[in-house]
């Protein structure tokens, strides 16, 4: 015996009230769940539809899906990082590689020429907050997009709402160390290590903030064949 489409649509009702948001960690469950029923019903045609889906429910264990989300996450980051890898190999073809040498030499000279003490120090802390700042607006801009999607699926949420958590995390450490920044200032090996961290930052911000989104339904579509499905539909 078959599910009817009420009672899959059932199924994808039941893992969202068990916090499975995305959908195509919704639809692969879905499928393994209606498989289980199916086989259920094969070898016990008189059980309910809700006593055959709590019974494979149980088989996920004392956390339910939870163990199933943590490894679909877990895959989608390990993806996501292959991504991030892909756009940042683009910066070591030659034009790019020169341009970002160039600026980070340019940084470094700019750097040099400011005056040596709290001027320069609060110029380069001034950077930094502003780098912060612009991050952290173009991750709200970000999450609009995702909330706004009718459908989540995990990639989709990681290169939208996820995808500056790089940079989001070099931010504290540089203003941590603020007390030894103004120390390293005032050395040659210091600013040509600032000037490149910033020239770093900036083009982590260029790939996760904009590249990788621009590219979103290219990737998604790569990632998943379904998704195609779904937005023509």
């Amino acid at each position: 015996m078959k599910l009817t489409q009420d009672q899959i649509q059932e199924l994808y009702k039941f893992t969202r009230a068990h916090y499975v948001e995305h959908y195509d960690l919704q639809t692969e469950l879905v499928d393994h769940l209606a498989n289980g029923i199916e086989q259920q019903w094969s070898n016990s045609p008189k059980l309910s539809f809700d006593e055959a889906k709590q019974m494979e429910f149980k088989k996920f264990g004392v956390f339910g899906f939870m163990d199933v989300v943590a490894e679909r996450q877990k895959a989608m980051g390990k993806k996501y990082r292959k991504i991030i890898w892909r756009f940042f190999m683009v910066w070591w073809s030659l034009p790019k590689l020169i341009f970002a040498i160039s600026s980070i030499f340019i940084l470094f000279v700019i750097i040099d020429a400011l005056p040596k003490g709290d001027l320069r120090f609060e110029t380069i802390c001034g950077v930094f907050f502003a780098l912060a700042l612009l991050l952290l607006y173009r991750t709200f801009q970000l999450k609009k997009v995702i909330n706004g999607a009718p459908k989540k699926w995990m990639l989709q949420e990681m290169i939208y709402r996820q995808g500056l958590t790089v940079q989001l995390f070099l931010i504290p450490l540089y203003f941590s160390n603020m007390a030894n920044l103004r120390g390293l200032l005032d050395t040659f090996h210091g600013q040509l290590f600032i000037a490149t961290i910033v020239v770093i930052m900036l083009i982590l911000l260029k790939i996760c903030g904009y590249a990788i989104p621009s590219k979103a339904e290219e990737l998604l579509v790569e990632t998943y064949p379904e998704y195609k499905i779904e937005k023509d539909l």
